[in-house]
């Protein structure tokens, strides 16, 4: 605030307050100021970044683009917001226009590894699995600080999974659980994964680490943990747990169903 006092028309001053406030998470007063230096300098591209991710994060998609395409017009060689765009088309399921915007990123930013996820994540959703294959791959050789992504190797892992390539994903599942120990989506697949394998005291520990961790984006929901480990004590003659899962697995919530209720 002192900075301001002594720089009251100085945008640069509002946008670093700006984006240290949006960093500790002080979404309002962030707005604010983002404002403010784009009152002062309306061409500045790191303030429509911002308030680009602030209106993201507010449901104003709408908004949220014209921000960034401002953003990209002013500052054409700017990975970041075309990085950002990418992240929004990608929230709305638009997978070509998020395609084509994390294409850019990369290209103009190639040591990101975020962006390679970003890319491969809906090169597959397009059914472009050999590209995203070598995306993936090109992601994993720059995977390094300070843009370190703790979930290409789960996203990597998964893809492998879903085209049989079960040694392969294993060894970036395994990566993945070390990674993100706290998140049910590594667990679950590594258990998925083990079952194949026909490792089944494995997919136990897996599937059984799964349901004690909570998923609040609903990435991974209760009933397919259920199931998985409905299917697991089968394989494992616990047909009492097998039963209960199973039937745990048919009347657990669909948060996407509660919200309709609602």
């Amino acid at each position: 605030m002192r900075a301001i006092a002594l720089s009251p028309d100085d945008p640069d001053t509002y946008f670093y307050f700006s984006q240290f406030s949006f960093d500790q998470g002080v979404y309002l007063r962030a707005y604010d100021l983002v404002d403010k230096a784009l009152s002062l300098k309306s061409e500045y591209p790191e303030a429509l970044i911002l308030k680009g991710q602030m209106l993201a994060m507010r449901g104003e998609p709408i908004a949220a683009r014209k921000s960034l395409e401002e953003a990209c017009r002013i500052a054409p060689n700017n990975a970041e917001p075309h990085f950002q765009l990418g992240i929004l088309f990608d929230n709305s399921k638009l997978n070509r226009e998020a395609v084509e915007q994390f294409r850019i990123s990369v290209a103009l930013r190639p040591s990101d590894p975020r962006a390679y996820d970003y890319l491969g994540l809906n090169l597959e959703a397009l059914g472009e699995t050999r590209e995203a294959a070598t995306i993936y791959k090109r992601g994993l050789l720059v995977n390094k600080e300070p843009l370190f992504d703790y979930f290409l190797d789960y996203n990597y892992g998964r893809f492998l999974l879903k085209g049989r390539r079960l040694q392969e994903s294993k060894v970036h599942l395994d990566r993945a659980v070390s990674l993100a120990p706290e998140t049910r989506a590594v667990y679950y697949e590594r258990g998925k994964l083990n079952l194949i394998l026909g490792d089944y005291q494995q997919a136990r520990r897996d599937a059984e680490q799964a349901s004690k961790l909570q998923d609040p984006s609903g990435f991974v929901l209760d009933l397919q943990v259920y199931y998985l480990l409905s299917t697991i004590y089968a394989h494992l003659g616990e047909h009492e747990l097998a039963r209960q899962y199973a039937e745990l697995s048919k009347t657990a919530r669909i948060p996407i169903q509660d919200r309709a209720r609602n």
